[in-house]
């Protein structure tokens, strides 16, 4: 034999007897571990199982999450779309402005003929001026009616 003191972690290990581990069961016990779940968790659980089951392929709110997502795609290509038209390819633009300059030459012509037209009404008018005639009969013709 061998006078050497053995150490404790030399020695070999027994089992834990049985009281210990219903010590530990009642330790978890009154700390919590095992306590009924909180309100919240148990609805956080019931929401996230619900969701795991209804977002599946082939799920009621699935497909209507997966076609509103098809048809937000889809409006942003017909977007990209059309705007790639209207730069490229429209020239509704071009046709309008020139519509425009001419109706703005049409204008301008029509507002000449208009002054030219009154212009010879004006002096139609002044070649036709008798002040005599505008004066009372058997009086002197007043000043303000002189040309």
């Amino acid at each position: 034999g061998s006078s050497l003191p053995v150490l404790p972690s030399q020695r070999p290990r027994a089992e834990a007897p049985r009281a210990c581990l219903g010590r530990r069961t009642m330790a978890q016990q009154i700390e919590g571990s095992a306590a009924k779940p909180s309100f919240f968790s148990r609805v956080g659980t019931s929401i996230a199982t619900t969701a795991r089951s209804n977002f599946r392929p082939g799920a009621g709110l699935y497909s209507l999450c997966f076609g509103a997502a098809a048809g937000v795609a889809i409006s942003g290509f017909v977007y990209v779309g059309r705007t790639m038209q209207v730069i490229l390819f429209d020239h509704e633009y071009y046709k309008l402005q020139s519509r425009k300059r001419y109706y703005e030459k049409q204008l301008i012509f029509t507002r000449e003929q208009e002054e030219t037209q009154a212009a010879h009404y004006l002096g139609a008018m002044a070649a036709e001026y008798d002040p005599a005639a505008t004066r009372m009969p058997f009086k002197p013709l007043e000043p303000k009616y002189r040309f």
